[in-house]
């Protein structure tokens, strides 16, 4: 089927029997009535094969196997014809799609593919975006116990200081027997890591950055209807992520973006030079 697909396109583009006159074609491989199809037939449909290595036009099996390839499918099309089926509009929309897109890439030229965007654009914007985007701002991995009485918070907060820092499982304990938060009592109150960009309370988030050392406790915080008991887990340093692991997420961005660019541009001057009326917007 993936030859098939690859003959359709190559015949949609005037590949086949169809290729202009004026185009070096090389030797007649085969003939189909009174269509001809040629040895750039053959390394045209090999070129749109993902993973097919152009030595398989040398292989004189692998070479058979692409012929009776383009037979087969020219076979399939001028049947098609004859039924009347190229002027299907689904059909004609298909190779219209396909031009299009090569006048897009046409048009683009140098920002066709992501890997014509220039290396020293990629470094550009990852200087640019390092401090904002691909630098990790420090963090406070923290626990909490959430009780709707004051006097109680403080007794867990007794409770948790008087625990040895190392012993995490003494405070999940305390959440299991004491918290109120369904939503994280399950998970033994755990918060993850708090950074300044958290969306949670700024007094929580205040508190957890505070604390420096793991089994370090905050509170009791009154924050709305209850109050909040806080023990840090650990903490993580500001980390600036590498070059090469952002990389191609910067590189895809930027073709995207000049892609997008471009292509507007494109259309705005196609909308100039064309009268364009909508008749029913």
């Amino acid at each position: 089927m993936g030859a098939l697909a690859a003959c359709a396109k190559l015949r949609a583009l005037g590949g086949t029997n169809e290729t202009s006159v004026s185009a070096p074609r090389g030797a007649v491989v085969a003939r189909v009535g009174e269509a001809e199809l040629h040895e750039a037939d053959l390394e045209r449909l090999v070129a749109r094969e993902p993973g097919t290595p152009a030595s398989r036009i040398k292989d004189p099996v692998r070479r058979k196997e692409l012929i009776d390839g383009l037979v087969r499918f020219e076979l399939l099309a001028r049947a098609a014809e004859q039924a009347g089926l190229m002027r299907d509009p689904d059909a004609i929309h298909a190779q219209r799609q396909i031009a299009v897109t090569k006048l897009v890439n046409q048009a683009l030229g140098g920002v066709a593919t992501p890997d014509a965007v220039p290396r020293e654009d990629v470094e550009r914007e990852y200087r640019a975006r390092r401090s904002s985007e691909f630098t990790l701002p420090p963090a406070a991995h923290v626990r909490h116990v959430r009780v709707a009485d004051a006097k109680r918070a403080a007794q867990i907060v007794e409770r948790a200081r008087a625990l040895s820092p190392d012993d995490d499982a003494g405070f999940v304990a305390l959440v299991a027997a004491n918290g109120e938060d369904d939503a994280t009592r399950a998970a033994g109150g755990d918060l993850g890591f708090v950074d300044r960009t958290s969306r949670l309370p700024p007094a929580i988030v205040e508190a957890a950055l505070s604390l420096a050392e793991p089994g370090a406790v905050a509170g009791p915080l009154p924050i709305g209807s209850g109050y909040e008991v806080l023990r840090l887990v650990s903490r993580r340093a500001a980390a600036v992520s590498p070059q090469s692991a952002v990389e191609e997420t910067i590189r895809q961005r930027l073709y995207r973006e000049r892609r997008a660019q471009l292509l507007d541009e494109l259309v705005k001057k196609l909308r100039n030079e064309t009268k364009v009326e909508l008749v029913s917007p």
